[in-house]
């Protein structure tokens, strides 16, 4: 059955390009070929989020768009807290694990699939005779032993058609996931590029053939949580863009132990932590873990004596138990 919308938009390309532009600089050639990679892959996720925004569901996309996103998610999740982060942010989610898999298989990352499917095997037996607690140290051995066997030099210098060596850090071989996604997207037939004034108009115009949006943006707004709405507003007012949630924490305020929402900021996932937190009438935005306050703003939900229900866990914070991450559903 085909997508709702079939057409893929991209901003118009500008002129010769960061990778050039960064070696101009004297950055390291793999370095500026890894930041030409990933605007690629940006130009398609940012796409994917302004049709999200628009109330497009991950299914009514094209079908390749969400293969590139999932990669990128998937690797900028392991590159930023390892395996066991993408599991938790992922909530290990049926459909969203299906469509990494889905990513990977079309990108042609068959090394990076191998080393998933070894890893996902840890995940599933957890889930299905623990409980779903996690054992780190059977997961981190069964990925060193997977990572060593799919990740050697021979295999990704035959994947990758290129020579890679032992200068190939462990992150340059997960970014190989990136790099086939981008020569998967410049092989895409039919892509209009758009000059960056039409191009939110352009996004209008593919998102107009969803037939019930103004009801799916009640619904979406009905269902989020006061807090996520009060986020929007600090995030906002600091001058960010794009919100990724996490998981719940705890923090010292003014002499009280309260739950904050961590999540991170940006276009790319991991791109900045920050959390919040909601105490006295206030909302208060820190840059993560740190006492620094990026932005803070009126919040009567919060008011003391207030009628409005949080939506923060229904546990004293601080007595969730070790090892236990509380996750926040996004959006």
């Amino acid at each position: 059955m085909p997508s709702l919308i079939e057409d893929v938009i991209l901003p118009a390309e500008r002129g010769s390009g960061i990778a050039y532009r960064m070696r101009q600089m004297g950055v390291d050639a793999r370095a500026a070929e890894s930041m030409a990679v990933q605007e690629k892959i940006d130009e398609v996720t940012s796409f994917a989020h302004g049709l999200w925004e628009r109330y497009v569901l991950d299914d009514e996309m094209p079908p390749k768009v969400i293969n590139v996103s999932r990669v990128n998610y998937l690797v900028g999740q392991v590159l930023n807290g390892g395996f066991i982060q993408f599991v938790l942010n992922s909530q290990w989610h049926k459909g969203f694990i299906a469509d990494v898999r889905s990513g990977l298989t079309a990108v042609g990352a068959s090394e990076h699939l191998a080393v998933f499917e070894g890893a996902a095997r840890v995940i599933d037996d957890a889930y299905i005779t623990g409980g779903g607690f996690i054992d780190n140290d059977k997961l981190d051995a069964t990925l060193d032993q997977l990572e060593s066997e799919y990740f050697s030099n021979a295999r990704l210098s035959r994947r990758m058609r290129q020579s890679v060596d032992d200068s190939w850090t462990w992150g340059d071989r997960w970014e190989c996931a990136q790099m086939l996604s981008a020569r998967y997207i410049a092989g895409w037939k039919n892509v209009r590029r758009v000059a960056a004034e039409h191009y939110e108009a352009e996004l209008d115009k593919l998102a107009s053939a969803v037939p019930d949006r103004a009801a799916r943006r009640r619904a979406r707004e009905d269902t989020r949580p006061w807090e996520k709405k009060a986020i929007d507003r600090l995030v906002a007012e600091a001058f960010y863009s794009d919100i990724w949630y996490t998981a719940f924490d705890t923090r010292h305020h003014d002499g009280k132990t309260v739950w904050c929402w961590s999540f991170t900021v940006g276009k790319t996932p991991g791109q900045g932590h920050h959390q919040a937190i909601f105490v006295d009438g206030e909302a208060i935005m820190f840059e993560g873990r740190t006492n620094k306050i990026v932005a803070r703003r009126p919040a009567p939900e919060c008011a003391p004596g207030s009628a409005v229900a949080s939506n923060a866990p229904d546990l004293e914070p601080g007595t969730e138990g070790k090892n236990i991450s509380l996750l926040i559903a996004n959006p």
